[in-house]
């Protein structure tokens, strides 16, 4: 091979491997980021179901109070209401003005020159319950859902942490649950959780090579 093609070759292999551009931001941005200058986001709404029957008893025997582990983590959050809870009818419940539902992971919801409430995530004010001794919810005619919205959304949520109190901030007594919940004790909370998503614009058909 003569020295004039054997430099060649040299010459065409090197700009071959473009060595030099390996780490150009113009040529190695992943295709992704080429593809989607234009990033945008999308709500997403899920539905989140919390009950005390489901808590670990030996850690937290009384309903009033549990922390639960979600079945997914949820990101990205943009806002967090209490849609509806159901508590039990249970030790004169009814004559209380209101209850107040405190959760360890959320807080700054409500403002209130009363310390109690500004530390609680929802105000409760009570409806009739449905039968003398049964379950009771939220009176919406008073109640309206106060949501946590997240001008920086939070970044994950995988648990909760409870408390169900009365005005004064003590835990309300439903009584006394056993290792195995018993149903007439428990409580059931609805949360709507809004997520951001990314939204991307569908890829068109392409061919596989």
């Amino acid at each position: 091979m003569s020295k004039r093609v054997l430099t060649e070759f040299n010459l065409n292999d090197y700009d071959n491997n473009m060595y030099t551009k390996v780490f150009d931001k113009s040529t190695s941005s992943p295709l992704s980021i080429i593809q989607e200058p234009d990033l945008q986001y999308q709500d997403r709404i899920q539905y989140l179901f919390v009950t005390s029957s489901d808590r670990d008893t030996g850690a937290y025997p009384n309903p009033n109070h549990y922390a639960i582990k979600f079945p997914k983590e949820f990101k990205n959050i943009k806002e967090i209401e209490l849609v509806n809870i159901i508590l039990p009818d249970k030790n004169n419940i009814t004559g209380e003005p209101y209850l107040l539902l405190k959760i360890d992971e959320i807080d700054d919801v409500m403002v209130s020159n009363n310390i109690h409430i500004a530390e609680s995530f929802a105000f409760l004010a009570l409806a009739n319950p449905t039968t003398t001794g049964g379950f009771i919810t939220i009176d919406k005619r008073v109640h309206e859902n106060t949501p946590k919205v997240y001008t920086t959304p939070k970044a994950s949520l995988d648990r909760m942490t409870i408390s169900i109190t009365d005005r004064l901030g003590s835990p309300w007594n439903f009584g006394a649950d056993t290792p195995v919940p018993t149903k007439a004790l428990q409580n059931t909370l609805v949360f709507r959780i809004v997520t951001l998503e990314k939204k991307r614009d569908p890829l068109g058909v392409r061919n596989v090579y």
